[in-house]
């Protein structure tokens, strides 16, 4: 059976009921805060380390976001995908920063010392 629109929309506004949405997100808050505190850091770390390479290879201060932002893509990459997947999508990403300008060579350094995948062996 088919079911109308008008009871369909009328149930989707019971599941939007904002006190319901605020107690849902406030029952898992401290959970959500906990999982994301250790992640936030080891990105931080992360993003510090990336940003000393940056200076260390005399790479322009315009460029350094650019290559901040590569690394956090790459981290994300890492959190979501393993494997042949992850090498892939990492692939994806430094081909992509490739062509927005940034030095390949710096894309595989970063890509290797901090997220250990290799991009060099990509297919263009």
């Amino acid at each position: 059976m088919v079911v109308s629109g008008t009871r369909r929309a009328a149930k989707y506004a019971a599941k939007i009921v904002g006190d319901v949405v605020k107690n849902r997100i406030d029952a898992q808050k401290d959970a959500m805060v906990a999982n994301a505190t250790p992640a936030f850091a080891r990105l931080a770390e992360i993003e510090q380390k990336i940003g000393s390479f940056v200076d260390s290879q005399g790479i322009t201060v315009m460029l350094k976001p650019f290559y901040m932002s590569y690394g956090r893509k790459l981290y994300m990459l890492q959190t979501k995908h393993e494997g042949a997947a992850y090498v892939n999508e990492a692939c994806i990403a430094a081909f992509a920063w490739q062509r927005r300008g940034l030095d390949a060579a710096h894309l595989v350094t970063i890509a290797a010392d901090y997220f250990d995948v290799d991009v060099t062996e990509c297919s263009t």
